[in-house]
């Protein structure tokens, strides 16, 4: 990163470094504020896109964004931290539970979990199994203020002022073609991929055009493959230039987001606990039923405890009310089920 400013952390405060052009929970010369995603195409996303991207579960949590996993944990970075999530005026209290997460090396991320005391009526989200494709586009979503102007000149740069009122919004960018790295933001290393906020001078600029700003620590980065939207990546950083104007976003600025696929097993062996199996009678057929998490379960019975010989069976599954249900022909015949996942 020759020739730029420092990893800033995206979080409301007002913290300073130790120099101008170095700016870790502030900017020089003024207080923090949140800001949120700036659009080069759009005066303002504030509304749920109509791509069908999961924009309800990106709840606000200490003025920045907390994103909703299933099974009652939410994402955060930890200096954001855990607290009472709003869900777009629908607030859920935090239960007290938290755990940062941790990289191959035994360092702690800036990734933490925490749950909350209730269940949120939201999906559950596809966590990507793998980095997003090199140039594939990404929706992204946070916190905090849209564009306060159109394109203007900006001192040596191209680019827009921050506007002065905050909503929740949107907008997309192109994963860079490099390989995940380890940045460290001055709480912690995350593996990570970038994306550049791209002039529309230069090949490759998408619709919706996102650069992060403050605030946006916690939003989430969605990528829709073949089986539907996953989560890629959750926003936690940004990369200015050198004698960038204050509360601007300029072309050539980097978003850095947290790559999901390197922590998957680790957030899915918190999160991801394995749910009861409930069972019901529906007609000539029983109707055994478990909460959707996210994860795949393969459906195991047994003539008898004893000896333990469970066996998969493969029965047709359908979600219904935020549960995964299966059905199977009623017998005279004592059965016992449960469920496992790899």
């Amino acid at each position: 990163m020759s020739g730029r400013n420092a990893l800033s952390r995206l979080f409301r405060g007002s913290w300073f470094a130790a120099g101008c052009g170095l700016w870790i929970l502030g900017l020089c010369g003024g207080a923090f504020e949140a800001r949120a995603l700036v659009d080069a195409n759009s005066p303002g996303n504030t509304n749920a896109p109509s791509d069908g991207v999961p924009w309800a579960n990106l709840g606000r949590v200490n003025g920045s964004g907390g994103i909703y996993l299933g099974n009652g944990w939410v994402l955060t970075p930890v200096h954001v931290g855990p607290g009472n999530v709003d869900f777009d005026g629908t607030i859920v209290a935090w239960d007290g539970t938290s755990k940062q997460l941790t990289n191959s090396d035994g360092s702690g991320a800036d990734m933490m979990l925490f749950h909350l005391g209730a269940l949120p009526v939201l999906p559950n989200l596809a966590l990507a199994s793998s980095t997003p494709p090199a140039l594939s586009t990404n929706d992204m979503i946070g916190f905090g203020f849209i564009a306060g102007s159109v394109q203007t000149s900006l001192g040596a740069y191209s680019g827009f002022d921050w506007s002065a009122i905050q909503f929740k919004s949107w907008g997309n960018n192109r994963v860079n073609t490099g390989p995940v790295t380890m940045q460290n933001d001055g709480i912690g290393n995350n593996a990570s991929f970038m994306m550049d906020f791209t002039s529309p001078l230069t090949p490759g600029q998408t619709s919706d055009e996102a650069q992060a700003a403050p605030g946006d620590s916690g939003g989430g980065v969605f990528y829709k493959n073949p089986s539907g939207w996953e989560l890629s990546g959750m926003i936690y950083a940004i990369d200015t230039l050198p004698s960038q104007p204050g509360n601007t976003a300029v072309y050539g600025d980097i978003t850095y987001a947290a790559d999901i696929a390197t922590y998957r097993s680790q957030i899915l062996s918190i999160a991801a606990q394995t749910p009861a199996v409930s069972i019901s009678s529906s007609g000539t057929n029983v109707l055994l039923c478990w909460m959707d998490t996210g994860v795949s379960y393969s459906l195991q019975t047994t003539p008898t405890l004893q000896p333990t010989s469970w066996a998969i069976i493969t029965p047709s599954t359908f979600p219904t009310n935020g549960d995964i249900c299966a059905q199977l022909p009623a017998t005279n015949s004592a059965r016992f089920f449960r469920l496992s996942h790899p």
